[in-house]
């Protein structure tokens, strides 16, 4: 038994680097196929409370999610076992027929000396330089191999999620007129020294959406310009009355929980819309004179987008 280590054949090794890989090669598979469900879960779970990326599509966040988060350790090991295992046989046949050839050649050269002659049993059977030679080529075999997978594991390594999102928000193209997140948008005329009337011209004149005018939103006194595409995606501008201020019971978003995990109102609303031509759109809305940051987009972009105290405001050319 003491010998066990040594005896076992180089078929059986084959055949453990094989199973190895294999089992490696199941268990990113496994951990694939839950890494997507585990993406739709969580964009649901976003989606349910409000806090998805409105510039991206379930199947963007699912396909970003599973880059990032995918098993590149488990794939690189069995790849780097199942390339031990197929080209074993072959790369060993290639160093033996390599070092039988160095020592046919060397042992020609010798035979040729005279102070060699009538003594070449010597060097007839060389085996412990021959098993140092294949200890030698066996330990390099496996070290390109190794290098080859580490070099690639890394080289391809994603970024952050966050880089990932941004890639994928690129090719974004809203389908309908109008997204609001969170929706409805509550914003309140005056507070950010943008009147009622300049939020007509903002969203009615420039960005074309139409605007329904309660004057006694649900009862309580003051005046709601609601402005949509139709659908259920809303933009509530509140103008308060003279005669009474909002208060936490008709207008609740405007003031803080009474709990810190209630304190959740958003301090700024993403408004997406989709326009005939996205740089006179922005344009008209400049021409307003609200404060404008983080301005992107050129005459020739296809999309515009900018920030206010209390909306990122995009907006995309239905041209793409």
């Amino acid at each position: 038994m003491a010998g066990f280590g040594y005896d076992i054949p180089f078929f059986w090794t084959l055949c453990i680097t094989g199973l190895l890989a294999i089992a490696f090669a199941l268990r990113m598979k496994l951990i694939s196929k839950n890494l997507e469900q585990e993406a739709q879960n969580e964009w649901a779970y976003q989606v349910s409370e409000n806090m998805q990326d409105l510039r991206l599509t379930e199947d963007a966040y699912v396909r970003a999610y599973t880059k990032i988060n995918a098993p590149r350790g488990w794939k690189y090991l069995a790849a780097g076992f199942a390339t031990v295992t197929l080209m074993a046989v072959p790369a060993f046949a290639l160093i033996q027929m390599l070092l039988y050839k160095v020592w046919r050649d060397n042992l020609n050269e010798v035979s040729k000396m005279p102070q060699f002659r009538g003594r070449m049993a010597v060097l007839s059977d060389p085996v412990l330089v021959w098993q140092f030679s294949i200890f030698l080529a066996v330990i390099v075999f496996l070290v390109l191999v190794v290098g080859l997978f580490v070099r690639q594991y890394y080289k391809g390594s994603p970024g952050l999620m966050r880089d990932e999102l941004i890639f994928e928000r690129a090719g974004f193209m809203p389908e309908t007129k109008l997204t609001v997140g969170p929706n409805p948008a509550h914003l309140e005329a005056g507070a950010d020294e943008l009147s009622r009337e300049i939020y007509k011209e903002v969203f009615e004149t420039a960005l074309g959406l139409k605007r329904r005018v309660e004057k006694n939103w649900q009862d309580s006194g003051h005046v709601c310009d609601v402005y949509s595409d139709g659908s259920d995606m809303q933009i509530c501008v509140h103008t308060q009355s003279e005669k009474t201020e909002f208060n936490a019971t008709t207008h609740p978003f405007f003031f803080a929980g009474k709990f810190a995990r209630h304190d959740d109102k958003p301090d700024l609303f993403t408004i997406i819309t989709l326009t005939e031509n996205a740089f006179a759109a922005f344009e008209k809305i400049a021409e307003t004179g609200i404060a404008m940051e983080n301005i992107t987009g050129t005459k020739t972009s296809r999309k515009c987008s900018f920030t206010n105290n209390s909306m990122e405001v995009h907006i995309y050319d239905e041209r793409g």
